[in-house]
């Protein structure tokens, strides 16, 4: 592939920039390494200097009090602080209430916080180890500083999952690596499931008027904490970058485009954003009609559910939510959790809303999204994660027809599909259109528009796509798996046999970092490494990145791959 040799001149960088990418790849090209398990630690070690001695303690006086932290290899770093009230009792299913600290004295910021109730499904296990710590109180950020930084960028974190799964708990989205590259780190926890998006006007907060979106509100105050409070860190406060990935990137999207919260962001980064239209979303009134659906089930009244104990209605959300919607409920037909369009905290369907003219955002997907979802394979096991795939014809219509719900529609994308991998000499047997398909219907098409459509108008945007195929017997380059790499966790055990744990994954590693960290520090020169940087995003499609094509670890500067199957999404999907 073709490098567009004005973007990738390494010496046109700022020469403070061209040192800091030079430092970079140095300080992440080793991986994290242990044990990937959730929960606490995960494996691990205590912080220690270079005499074997725990490092001193650093300190931090926040709004939530004052906590003490850990030091490990320069890198400062406080776990588990609480940015808002537990939301419990007569505040589950209120908005998030700023938290009142109770006690002068200083206290130990050493241990994760819970993770929100969540059930796994297999395939979520394959990136998401169950937490073993789950609570209704779970509204805690962790922090990863550099040690003694002073104006330094703020990178925050909210995981993805569809709004029911996840937790920065995880080893996988361990902060230290990407804090060694001068930028502080902070890792949101938020309601999950039930207890964070469902949705009455019973459920009335008293102070906000809110009825929705417990879960988009939780990450809209970790955010006015973190602009509070990132100086006590070392952090700067007008300097926020605000990185999401997967539910996580739609909801980065829906705060960045909500003018209350857009003031307190300096640039947004959205790793395989999803859409949060209707009829994939619910609306106000579907939502609620499905409130009073679990209400039923749980011989209450929606006002009612604030009393039933929080495993059960967890629980019981979880059952109800495997069951078909009745037919008088027209939305919420993918994640019942998505943010819900209510005119306060989530505006709009993001992809089809005018981004701010003043905020740069990074977009990228990985090259099968739908792998993920239709086609993952355990490597310990090497059994299937996923439903079989459609073997013929017939099998792939159908599945098709379950997405767009029209049986001509789905003709058409099976006949765009197939032409296209034939064109471009790719497999055209029906579980492999499958994978194309899904994956981009749920996540590629969104964001390959929205960055086009965005370049088109001549917005600062970037775009990319994690290219860097998993190990056998897994297959393709699913959604998520930029995730090991990106936070540089690729050597847990966890991971090492899906993503690869060599010289190509720390290179690769080294490379995400560092346009990442670079990008939070200044949106005006991001780059991978010493002969490639980021580009702007054109209208000809000439400026996007592919991160780590085959098994490489390197990074190209061409075209966005696979768009000629993306028309014919434009007239289904009505834009």
């Amino acid at each position: 592939m073709a490098h567009h040799k004005k973007f990738n001149s390494f010496s046109a960088l700022p020469e403070a920039r061209r040192r800091f990418i030079q430092a970079a790849g140095a300080l992440i090209a080793l991986p994290l390494v242990g044990c990937g398990g959730g929960g606490g630690g995960g494996g691990f070690a205590a912080p220690t200097s270079g005499t074997g001695q725990p490092d001193a303690a650093p300190l931090a006086d926040t709004t939530s009090g004052k906590f003490r932290g850990q030091r490990s290899g320069g890198v400062a770093s406080y776990l588990g602080i609480p940015y808002a009230q537990p939301p419990v009792g007569g505040l589950r299913f209120q908005s998030p209430k700023p938290f009142k600290p109770v006690a002068a004295n200083v206290l130990n910021a050493d241990s994760f916080g819970a993770a929100s109730l969540q059930t796994l499904p297999p395939y979520v296990t394959w990136i998401y180890p169950v937490p073993m710590q789950q609570s209704e109180d779970c509204l805690t950020v962790n922090v990863w500083a550099p040690a003694n930084a002073t104006g330094a960028p703020v990178i925050v974190w909210i995981h993805g999952g569809a709004w029911r799964t996840g937790a920065t708990g995880m080893p996988l989205m361990n902060g230290q690596a990407l804090a060694a590259l001068g930028v502080v780190v902070v890792t949101v926890n938020f309601r999950l499931g039930a207890l964070g998006g469902l949705s009455h006007p019973d459920l009335a907060d008293a102070d906000t008027g809110s009825v929705a979106n417990w879960q988009l509100q939780d990450q809209m105050a970790a955010l006015q904490w973190v602009h509070q409070n990132a100086a006590a860190f070392g952090g700067d406060a007008n300097n926020i970058c605000l990185m999401g990935q997967s539910a996580g990137g739609t909801s980065a999207a829906v705060i960045a485009q909500n003018p209350a919260h857009r003031k307190l962001l300096r640039k947004v980064v959205l790793l395989s954003p999803a859409s949060n239209a209707k009829p994939g979303g619910f609306s106000l009134d579907d939502a609620a009609a499905y409130t009073e659906l679990l209400a039923t089930r749980l011989n209450t009244t929606p006002r009612g559910l604030r009393d039933v104990p929080a495993a059960a209605l967890h629980a019981a959300e979880v059952a109800l939510n495997a069951l078909p919607l009745p037919d008088a409920i027209t939305t919420g037909r993918a994640s019942k959790f998505v943010p819900i369009i209510d005119a306060k905290f989530c505006l709009a369907d993001w992809t089809r809303t005018e981004w701010p003219a003043d905020l740069p955002v990074v977009i990228t997907t990985t090259l099968t999204e739908g792998t993920f979802f239709v086609d993952l394979i355990d490597p310990a096991t090497h059994k299937a994660l996923t439903a079989p795939l459609p073997q013929d014809d017939t099998q792939l219509l159908q599945a098709v027809t379950s997405i767009t719900r029209s049986a001509e529609a789905s003709s058409r994308v099976v006949e765009s599909y197939r032409k296209a991998a034939a064109d471009e000499a790719r497999s055209t047997d029906a579980g492999d259109l499958w994978v194309e398909i899904y994956g981009d219907f749920a996540i590629r098409n969104h964001s390959v528009r929205y960055a086009g459509k965005l370049a088109s108008e001549g917005k600062d945007v970037r775009f990319g796509t994690y290219a860097h195929a998993l190990k056998a017997p897994g297959q393709g380059v699913p959604h998520c798996a930029d995730l090991p790499l990106l936070f540089g966790t690729y050597g847990l055990d966890y991971y090492k046999d899906k993503v690869g744990n060599g010289a190509a994954e720390a290179q690769l590693s080294a490379a995400m970092a560092s346009a990442f960290a670079s990008f939070a520090q200044d949106s005006q020169a991001v780059a991978f490494d010493a002969s490639t940087a980021w580009p702007r995003y054109g209208g000809t499609l000439a400026n996007a990145v592919r991160m780590g094509e085959g098994s490489s670890g390197s990074v190209a500067v061409g075209t966005v791959p696979k768009l000629a199957q993306l028309a014919v999404w434009d007239a289904i999907l009505g834009y």
